[in-house]
């Protein structure tokens, strides 16, 4: 058997080129996981702090975008360590099938990472509780109300004045606008 044929995998490629292959696509991806690293600072910066999500829902954002970020760490290290291999390596296919299986493994904790700080940034979603605004309500004969709305009977629309609760019934409007402040 000639030396060199011993040296080429079955593949028909030599195992120090498919190694090489190997750490070119980690580097590839070693940038794409640098920007996922920045995603997440982002998104931590970004991050209001008068946020009007429960305590323990703030708490879980919190701890799942920490998460997100040393997943992120780890899968970095795992991808890096075939994108620019120490003089450790080890020669041949098991050099191959390892830094393969490595690269693998660095990608799902990329997408772990991403889906954790998803997560974590739809807490700043949390529907804020209903105002009270004020309005005011012009009335069909040109009369009209100014306060925030409140509860009242289902034909009209309530508003709380400086003179109390005023029911306008919904066909005596005209029309309603909201305003910053009552006169």
């Amino acid at each position: 058997m000639d030396p060199d044929a011993a040296s080429v995998s079955r593949s028909g490629v030599a195992p120090g080129d498919r190694l090489e292959s190997l750490s070119a696509s980690a580097r590839g991806w070693h940038t794409i996981q640098m920007a996922v690293l920045g995603f997440i600072g982002i998104c931590g910066i970004l991050r209001t702090t008068s946020s009007t999500a429960p305590r323990a829902i703030q708490w879980l954002a919190g701890a799942l975008a920490v998460a997100a970020l040393a997943v992120a760490c780890m899968a970095i290290f795992t991808v890096g360590r075939v994108a620019y291999p120490v003089g450790d390596a080890l020669e041949g296919d098991h050099a191959v099938a390892g830094g393969a299986a490595r690269l693998r493994a660095g990608i799902r904790l990329t997408v772990i990472a991403l889906i954790l700080a998803v997560i974590a940034a739809l807490s700043g979603w949390w529907p804020s509780p209903a105002s009270n605004q004020a309005v005011a309500v012009t009335g069909t004969t040109g009369q009209a109300w100014c306060g925030p709305l409140v509860s009242g009977p289902a034909d009209a629309i309530s508003v709380r004045t400086a003179n109390g609760i005023i029911a306008v019934p919904t066909q005596a409007i005209a029309q309603v606008s909201p305003v910053g402040r009552c006169p």
